[in-house]
């Protein structure tokens, strides 16, 4: 089985590298030149936190689309911002049969990949895997969790030899067909933590030190939440607010992914998190003022630099 990985940062180097591992063939495409030049040359270098295991593994490494033409899959790994730019560049490479994956985060890359590649070829899922980038060629293999995946049709047959697969590689898949769920169920989440840490430059579990974050982190999931009841949309626990509380708590020393945007001076995906939750209220005819001053603050960060 041909696997292509699009945006082989940590994510997309831990799956591809495992896969690789396994005996798929995969290719590993990014446009950071110093990584897909490590990966050749020495190859990628997968350190397990857990274990200390460092293993290596030589996929492809490739900045050039031609090499990902006749993928029996497509995983898409890039930041949220790059989605619409990845279809439409890789849409010629994809054949009838091939089936394009999303495993990234935020809410709305599943519709964008449909537009592109149909809903028959299009999958969404959602990983509960963790990796950090830590420099060319080497990433760090940080948490286990399960991966989730699901025809954008429901035709989840087709889908059977690629779950079978990322088992073998040692990931623990399944299908889901009720991934809506699992999606905002990770989104309430990001909702409730990402842009907070993005513009007060707290690491996550030091929002829990103040308690007017802890306010805003409550204002923030009760809308996302009000949202879910307005739109049928069951999410996968019980008390939201606490989920939230404990993520942060247990993923305290981090730096979320839209603080690092912002050490960087990139692009956050604030329009597929707190702006998925206010296009999401529009529609539904509900307010949710918080989370829109959220997104405009951090839009207008976005849209300064």
């Amino acid at each position: 089985m041909k696997i292509s990985i699009i945006g082989a940062g940590a994510m997309g180097s831990l799956f591809g590298g495992k896969l690789a591992a396994s005996g798929n063939d995969v290719v590993l495409y990014d446009i950071n030149k110093a990584h897909v030049d490590a990966v050749n040359k020495d190859g990628l270098k997968i350190e397990t936190l857990a274990t200390g295991k460092v293993e290596i593994v030589k996929p492809k490494a490739t900045s050039d689309d031609a090499d990902v033409a006749g993928s029996d899959i497509l995983i898409v790994f890039v930041k949220s911002t790059a989605t619409e730019i990845v279809a439409s560049n890789f849409k010629a490479a994809a054949s009838a049969d091939t089936i394009v994956v999303t495993l990234q985060n935020g809410y709305g890359n599943e519709d964008i990949l449909k537009k592109y590649f149909g809903a028959g070829s299009t999958a969404a899922g959602v990983t509960s895997q963790g990796a950090t980038f830590a420099g060319p060629g080497h990433i760090k293999h940080a948490g286990n969790g399960p991966t989730h995946i699901c025809m954008s049709d429901k035709d989840n047959v087709k889908l059977e030899p690629f779950i079978s697969a990322l088992n073998e590689a040692g990931f623990e898949a399944d299908i889901e067909d009720n991934i809506e769920s699992l999606v905002w169920s990770k989104l309430v989440i990001n909702v409730g933590i990402n842009a907070l840490t993005a513009l007060s430059g707290l690491k996550n579990g030091q929002l829990l030190d103040y308690t007017e974050m802890k306010a805003l982190m409550k204002d923030l999931v009760d809308e996302a939440v009000a949202v879910c009841s307005a739109t049928g949309i069951t999410l996968t626990y019980d008390d939201p607010l606490e989920v939230v509380y404990s993520v942060a708590e247990k993923t305290g020393a981090n730096r979320s992914s839209m603080l690092q945007d912002f050490d960087r001076g990139s692009l956050t995906e604030i329009d597929f998190i707190n702006n998925a939750i206010v296009r999401a209220a529009d529609e539904a005819g509900i307010d949710v003022p918080v989370n829109r001053t959220i997104a405009r603050l951090v839009k207008t960060i976005d849209l300064s630099r």
